[in-house]
């Protein structure tokens, strides 16, 4: 936990923070002693107190509250406070938000979401690079296909979102009319799918596969060694279970 202190000059008092999904969020103090109510009724009402103060004092009603404190603040005007919701709150309120024109509210729906959301989402023609790379690296197998499939006709969206899809999506981005799609998805894929890059007609056409030449070797030279180590490890492994047996 990282902690942050506020303090006020006037009054003396140092408020702690804590960071929560890149938000500065105010810890809950303790209950006064002269206070004649318990700890749980003072959290309650120092949320609700919460809920009507200012945009940090929000977001942190957000991440500190539950049904309440969402219902209250997941369409709050400040982006920061749906933001906040858009991590933290549950599922009922992220669907709420798919919708949001602010691209960094969408963005953490994408990260902190549900695989619903993220469809809820994908569904609405969400179009931003940015949002849809953190459906392809959070979302589930899936998703990433639902995905492949959206963006088919968006090459850059494509080629970024590669090193997270699964080997499926990998194999049918193979069939690509785009080379650099093709490309990008070798290198993160086969050493028969970098080969077969490899062997494409040298063309303008194909300028991609020639520029990243060097790349889809080392690619392959990477895998080799990949499963060179495992050969490697399973060999030591047979002789050392011989050993035992013989002794």
């Amino acid at each position: 936990m990282n902690l942050d202190f506020d303090h006020d000059d006037n009054s003396m008092i140092c408020q702690k923070y804590e960071i929560i999904c890149g938000f500065r969020v105010k810890l809950i103090p303790q209950k006064p002693d002269y206070l004649p109510i318990s700890q749980e009724e003072f959290v309650d009402r120092t949320l609700e107190a919460w809920t009507q103060g200012d945009k940090n004092t929000r977001v942190s009603a957000v991440f500190h509250g539950g049904e309440r404190e969402w219902a209250a603040l997941w369409n709050d005007e400040s982006y920061s406070v749906r933001g906040a919701a858009a991590c933290f709150a549950g599922e009922e309120y992220q669907l709420k938000l798919v919708s949001d024109p602010i691209t960094q509210v969408r963005d953490r729906l994408a990260v902190y979401g549900t695989d619903r959301v993220r469809l809820a989402l994908m569904e609405r023609g969400e179009d931003n690079e940015k949002v849809l790379i953190n459906i392809a690296k959070y979302g589930s197998a899936s998703i990433r296909r639902r995905l492949v499939d959206m963006a088919w006709e968006q090459p850059l969206v494509l080629i970024k979102c590669a090193p997270y899809l699964p080997a499926s999506c990998v194999e049918k981005l193979m069939g690509h009319p785009d080379t650099d799609v093709r490309v990008h998805a070798a290198l993160h894929g086969t050493r028969d799918q970098c080969s077969r890059v490899l062997v494409l007609p040298e063309s303008m056409d194909n300028l991609a596969a020639i520029l990243m030449r060097s790349c889809l070797i080392d690619r392959i030279h990477e895998l080799n060694a990949v499963e060179n180590a495992i050969n490697f490890g399973k060999a030591i492994t047979r002789k050392n279970q011989e050993m035992e047996l013989s002794t």
